[in-house]
Parts: C-alpha cells; structure tokens; sequence
C-alpha cells in the first residue's frame, strides 16, 4: 500500500513537470504527456479510495479498466507530436480512444442491473483476464507504431540537430521495451495465480521507470525550433545551381571564421537564420552539396577542432572532457564515440601519440 502512496506523488509531480514544460518546449507532446501522469494519477487515487473507504469496487473498476486502454493511446499521441512538427489532433487518431470507450461500455452494461451484476461477479476473473487480454494486445499494437515512430525519428533528428541529448528520444524507446517486459511478465503471473508477487514486482519497476522518465523530461530540449519547416520540395526546383556554390562558401566561412560549430545546441534553424534562407533550402545544401546530413557535416568541424587542441602544447591542462565541451560536443560520450569511429583510437590515445 505504501508504495501507491510512492507512486501517486511521482505521476503528481511529474504531471506538474510536464505541464509546466509545455509552455516552453514540445507543447503538444508535453501535454499529452500531462494528460497521461493525470490519468495515471487518478488510477492511484482511486485504487486508494476503494481500499480505504469503499467495500463494493466494481464501480471503481469501471474508470480504472476504461482508463488503462487510454494510457497507449495518449503515449502514442504524445510520440507523435514528439516526431511530428504538427500541432493538429487528426482524423486518424480517433481510433485510438474506441477500446477505452467499448471496455466503459461493456462495464457499466454489466452493472445497471440486479442480474447483470450478479453475472460480473459470478464471473469477474474471466472477466478480468480477458479485459487484461485486450489490454496486452492493443498496447503491442501501440508499442509496434510507436517503435516505428521512433526509428524513424532517430534518422530524421540527424537532418536537424547537431547534438542529439535531448531529442533523440531514446529513453522512450527504452520505456516502451521496458513496458512491454512488465505485460508479459504481467500475463504469466496472471495464468500463475500469483498476482501478490506480481503488483510487488511492477510497482518496483513503475517507481524506477517514472523516475527514469521524469529525469529524461526536464531534460529534454526542444525538438522542432518554431521555424523549422519539414517541406517536401523537388531538388531541381529548390534552388539555382549558381547560387549552391555561393551559399556554400557562405557556410564554409561561417564554420572556419565564426566558429557556429562550437555552439553545442548548434541546429539547422540556427544556420539557416544566420545565410538567411529556409530550413529546407538549408538541408538541401548539405545534404547534395557535402552528401551528408546535418549532425555529420557540424560534427566534422567540431572533431577537427578536437584533434587541433589535442596537439596543442597549450591545452595540454583540459580533460579530455574539456576538450569534447570546447569543440561543442554535448557530452563525452556522444565526443569519444564520434572520434573513435572518425581516426579509429581514442581521445586520449591520440593525445598519447
């Protein structure tokens, strides 16, 4: 009991967290993510209310199954509008709410008569499983869009940003696998019979993964600058040949004289404002004229930099995470990956060498 005390103060706070964050930064994402703490919120509360103060719980029963089927549905909107600079609620999302509304219906036919009732009791672990069942089934449905979203954005974040701390997503990957481990473990112990153990064990992993997400949340950065445009367009159409060539001395200058690189939140908005062109425009000369994308092309400044204060006698003072911090990295890991994969050794054996 103490540990859904536990877990209606984190989705509390957490739900506070994100609503706060929405005003700044991925609002619509963050506001589903809102709805979806709140929801978990009142799950908590409710199961409390009933232990507590309530004998009969089939009512209760009701807004909890009805609001377990809108968890997926609300973490697939959230996922979304996190790799979707879109701020419409579409036609297609309408779907995503008829299981929560059917498993509502179902439930409150089963209660509005003496002998329905009596039915739903006779046969509420049937019941009970099937509705868990369902649950699994439209949540893998979710979980495998959801994924899908994801790898998706994993490639396309690479046209945009510099440093992907912060938007890569991953740790909703990781959420989402993590969650899908907790329903199959959840539908052995469920056949088993030994649901105790079970709500032991998914209250320990919940506290641990809402802790987990709730790090990654503050520390998320805005994915889609307010300018950013994701226009389709046809290449030959975009721009004059004749004028790739100057744009490109542009951004060279920009990279050699002024140093962008080393802004470490660096994104294609930033760049395009600074020539003076669009976003899309913008990509497209990276991507034809240096056939890379985004992240690589700023990327190969900023190691460049690194190996240049690597053999200067001068630095010899900074922490190899120094050096990844003054070339514009985010973070040394993300600088000895990079570097290792670019000259084959280490930071620190090149310093060495």
């Amino acid at each position: 009991m103490e540990f859904n005390f536990i877990l209606t103060g984190l989705v509390l706070m957490l739900s506070f967290v994100t609503f706060s964050l929405s005003n700044r930064m991925n609002k619509y994402s963050n506001i589903y993510l809102t709805f979806l703490f709140s929801l978990l919120t009142l799950i908590f509360i409710l199961r409390l209310m009933a232990e507590y103060f309530f004998d009969e719980k089939y009512g209760f029963d009701i807004i909890i199954e009805s609001i377990k089927f809108l968890i997926p549905s609300l973490l697939y909107l959230c996922i979304y509008h996190f790799v979707n600079n879109s701020n419409h609620f579409l036609k297609k999302h309408y779907p995503l709410f008829i299981p929560s509304i059917i498993v509502a219906v179902i439930l409150i036919f089963l209660n509005i008569t003496e002998t329905n009732r009596s039915f739903l009791e006779s046969n509420y672990e049937i019941i009970d499983a099937f509705l868990l069942i369902t649950l699994i089934l439209f949540s893998v449905i979710t979980f495998y869009l959801e994924i899908k979203m994801l790898l998706r954005h994993k490639k396309n974040i690479l046209n945009i940003h510099s440093n992907i701390k912060g938007v890569s997503l991953n740790w909703i990957y990781n959420l989402i696998l993590t969650f899908s481990l907790i329903l199959i473990v959840h539908l052995f112990f469920e056949i088993s019979s030994e649901d105790n153990y079970f709500t032991y064990f998914f209250n320990f992993i919940l506290v641990i993964s809402l802790l987990y997400a709730g790090y990654h949340i503050v520390q998320q950065r805005d994915i889609y600058d307010t300018f950013y445009q994701n226009t389709k367009i046809q290449k030959e159409k975009i721009i004059d040949k004749s004028l790739v060539l100057e744009m490109a001395n542009k951004l060279q200058h920009l990279m050699e004289e002024e140093k962008l690189f080393l802004n470490k939140d660096l994104s294609l908005t930033i760049l395009s404002t600074k020539l003076n062109t669009t976003t899309h425009i913008m990509s497209y000369l990276i991507n034809t004229h240096y056939n890379v994308n985004f992240y690589s092309y700023i990327n190969k400044f900023r190691l460049d930099y690194s190996k240049s204060l690597l053999n200067n006698p001068n630095k010899k003072h900074l922490s190899i995470e120094g050096i990844a911090y003054e070339s514009g990295f985010g973070s040394k890991s993300t600088f000895n990956t990079l570097f290792k994969k670019d000259t084959g050794t280490t930071p620190s054996q090149y310093k060495m060498e």
